[in-house]
């Protein structure tokens, strides 16, 4: 649902919005056109607007009542939906699939099944809409069922299983799926070019378009798409100089491949060549300036652009969010015509503290419903603060909204239950989110890590191999060696060292930080200081500073001779690197020179926050201005008082 800006931090402007179709002279308009303003408000991203077009209808059709039902689906609205089926005069067999549709793409499976077993009549749309909801769920195996039971199938229904297979990286399956099928059509090829294309089978994607007679649009822009996306403009620009026919996609295409890799000027003579350049485009070439910190001409492109939508706005927007300005992110806010939700969650992610969260409330009330990335951002936010109150808030809102299924929400869950010290219920978390990707998998193993728990991120980490659901990825073993590290394996963070190299992944810096601390705790600081040298030099300061403190404690002196002339050279001036020079010092009996490091140490003042009732309280070391120190000093005092007894 959308509504008004609220007054103050939100910035109210009243609207008027489809008042020429809502007003009297649009009354006798005919149905079809009423209908046609509904399908408008909805593409244009206005439930609300299309639900007061329709209230105001002077007549309604089937057409009508199935229009609203089909773009509350669209929306994933399914409470909505619901009440609209429920209040229909008019239901037929295009009713009952979108509201099934509604529930499947929200994920509720449940009541998408128990509505398709209730259906009347049911057409093929039916049956590939049911597939698709648990294709789009992770439940391959029941998708699979339901295709074998049709009792007549299309190109399509071959397409969402195959490309369900292939989203899982169940190669074989499509492969003998797409051979079954009664006649190789376009889009179902297109389906098989299209997953090996997200797998990055690039060269079997080659071999089947190569032998693809009849290619459409849709074919030759996969293509050119995924050779963009893997990097490979060459091959993508001689595909598009190839097209026989070419469109706004395949001009977009190439120019979105040359802006991410960062050609912008290569980009910006094809977007100058683009004939008939659609808002696509326009934001396209914003974007990519944006992406690459180049927001002055991003601005001079967004004033010069012709039409602009919410995302040539919300583009801007994250620039000035990228660029940590947020005063003129907010003001810039204030501007947008018709903020979108994402207008409201880029906002409110670049604030990333407890501002974020006071968002929260202004946004529900200006009329916009949190959606997953609104949630995600926000208990993001709840773990950095350690706010588990404001955290169990959301995830009562996540379940109200029905977004508990999503991959991101649900990985979020699981970090922030994981900092504020509740493992239990990040596993909870876990368990009850019904498709699990890489995402969710490496916030499980970093969930481990954190707590120190090494054998069970191992364990967790094996699930995920043996299920076969997602691939491990370097943020995978990143968090697996944090964890080794906490536990103290060292054997097992060098198997998990092969592992990565066995499946094309260059460990980084974070990675060799990671064994370096390792090996540095285990006692082996030569070994250490070896592959330190193996880091960037920009680097390696974290590195030698994690070895010192290693020499420290295993009484490493020439080792840690090194490590401190390392560190003298990076940071000389920063008092906790100049502490753990003290200590160093002072374990090789260099009492003067330690001395002198401490007295030439000035330490930053510390900062603590507790959450109370539902804000985050900061309070520093030896703090006088704080409006209740009295009452809090006092307190210090009788727990002092009661200690000492």
């Amino acid at each position: 649902m959308r509504g008004r800006k609220a007054s103050g931090a939100a910035i109210s402007r009243p609207r008027r919005r489809y008042s020429g179709v809502c007003s009297s002279a649009a009354a006798s308009r005919r149905t079809s056109q009423w209908n046609s303003a509904i399908t408008s408000a909805f593409d244009g991203g206005d439930p609300g607007g299309a639900r007061r077009i329709f209230e105001a209808m002077p007549e309604r059709n089937d057409v009508s009542w199935n229009s609203m039902i089909a773009g509350y689906a669209r929306h994933r609205m399914p409470a909505d939906a619901q009440k609209t089926f429920d209040r229909s005069p008019f239901r037929n067999v295009v009713s009952w699939t979108a509201l099934l549709t509604a529930y499947a793409k929200c994920g509720i499976l449940a009541e998408a099944r128990h509505l398709f077993d209730a259906m009347p009549h049911r057409n093929v749309v039916s049956w590939n809409s049911m597939i698709t909801g648990y294709v789009d769920g992770g439940r391959i195996r029941e998708a699979r069922q339901l295709f074998d039971a049709m009792p007549s199938r299309n190109s399509t229904s071959f397409a969402v299983m195959i490309s369900g297979y292939l989203s899982r990286k169940l190669v074989e399956e499509a492969r003998l799926l797409f051979d079954q099928a009664p006649a190789l059509a376009t889009p179902l090829c297109n389906a098989m070019i299209w997953g090996y294309a997200e797998l990055g089978c690039i060269e079997e994607a080659e071999r089947l378009f190569a032998k693809l007679p009849n290619r459409d649009a849709v074919t030759w822009n996969t293509m050119i798409t995924a050779h963009a996306r893997a990097g490979r403009m060459d091959r993508a620009k001689t595909l598009f100089e190839e097209m026989p026919v070419k469109d706004t996609i395949s001009w977009t295409s190439v120019l979105r491949g040359y802006a991410q890799e960062g050609s912008l000027d290569v980009a910006r003579r094809l977007f100058d060549d683009m004939p008939g350049r659609d808002a696509v485009a326009w934001n396209t070439m914003i974007a990519g300036y944006v992406g690459k910190g180049r927001l002055p001409q991003a601005l001079a492109l967004f004033e010069k652009m012709p039409g602009r939508d919410v995302v040539s706005w919300n583009s801007i927007l994250q620039g000035f969010v990228a660029g940590g300005d947020m005063a003129t992110a907010a003001a810039w806010f204030e501007r947008i015509p018709r903020p979108s939700e994402a207008s409201w969650n880029t906002l409110i992610s670049g604030h990333r503290d407890e501002r974020s969260l006071e968002l929260l409330p202004v946004m529900v009330r200006a009329g916009f419903r949190p959606d997953q990335g609104t949630f995600a951002i926000a208990i993001s936010v709840c773990g950095a603060l350690v706010a588990l109150g404001w955290g169990r808030m959301l995830h009562l809102g996540v379940v109200r909204g029905g977004h508990e299924k999503d991959g991101l929400v649900g990985s979020s869950l699981i970090t922030m239950y994981s900092k504020c010290g509740l493992l239990e219920d990040a596993q909870r978390a876990f368990d009850e989110m019904s498709a699990r990707d890489h995402v969710a998998w490496n916030a499980m193993i970093g969930a481990y890590a954190h707590h120190g728990r090494a054998r069970e991120a191992m364990g967790c980490y094996e699930s995920m191999l043996k299920r076969k659901v997602a691939e491990p990825d370097r943020v995978t073993f990143l968090c697996l060696l944090s964890a080794f590290v906490h536990g103290g394996l060292v054997e097992e963070a060098r198997r998990a060292l092969g592992s990565m190299l066995d499946r094309g992944l260059a460990p980084g810096p974070d990675h060799l930080a990671c064994v370096v601390d390792l090996l540095g705790r285990s006692g082996s600081v030569g070994e250490a200081r070896r592959l330190i040298h193996l880091l960037p030099e920009a680097l390696q300061i974290n590195s030698w500073e994690t070895l010192l403190s290693s020499c420290v404690v295993h009484g490493a002196g020439d080792v840690g001779a090194v490590a401190a002339e390392q560190v003298l050279l990076s940071e000389p001036h920063d008092g906790g690197v100049l502490v753990l020079l003290s200590n160093f010092f002072a374990t090789k009996g260099s009492w003067r020179r330690a001395a002198e490091l401490r007295r030439s140490t000035k330490k930053e003042t510390g900062c603590s926050w507790v959450e109370l009732k539902g804000a985050a309280r900061g309070f520093v070391s030896g703090d006088r201005a704080h409006p209740l120190t009295v009452e809090m000093y006092t307190m210090l005092d009788t727990l002092y008082a009661q200690m000492q007894r």
